[in-house]
C-alpha cells in the first residue's frame, strides 16, 4: 500500500486533471481527500520530512492556481448578472414607455 505523501500525490493529480475538465464537484470530492492525506502524512512516524515538504508546496501551488481560477470565474459570473440585469431594467423602461 502506498505511503500517505503518495497517495496525497496520486490525489493531487486528480485533483489538477478535475480543474482542467471544470468538474467542480470531483474537485471538492478530491480536496477533502487532499485533507485527509495531508492529515495521515503528518501523524505518519515515519515520514520524511522533505518529500512532505515537496508535495505540501506543490499542493499549496495548485490551490493558489485554483482560487485564481475561481476569482476569474466569479469575476465574470458577476459581469454577466450585471448585463443580464441592466438588460431587464431597460425592458421594464421600454415597457413602460410602449
Amino acid at each position: 500500500m502506498a505511503n500517505a505523501v503518495e497517495q496525497l500525490q496520486a490525489t493531487h493529480t486528480s485533483l489538477i486533471e478535475a480543474v482542467k475538465a471544470g468538474d467542480w464537484q470531483q474537485v471538492g470530492e478530491l480536496d477533502r481527500l487532499c485533507r485527509q492525506h495531508v492529515h495521515q502524512a503528518m501523524q505518519d512516524p515515519q515520514r520524511d520530512d522533505q518529500q512532505v515538504a515537496v508535495a505540501l508546496e506543490n499542493l499549496s501551488e495548485t490551490y493558489r492556481e485554483v482560487v485564481a481560477l475561481c476569482q476569474a470565474v466569479q469575476g465574470k459570473l458577476a459581469e454577466e448578472l450585471q448585463g443580464l440585469q441592466r438588460g431587464r431594467q431597460g425592458a421594464k423602461v421600454y415597457q413602460m414607455f410602449n
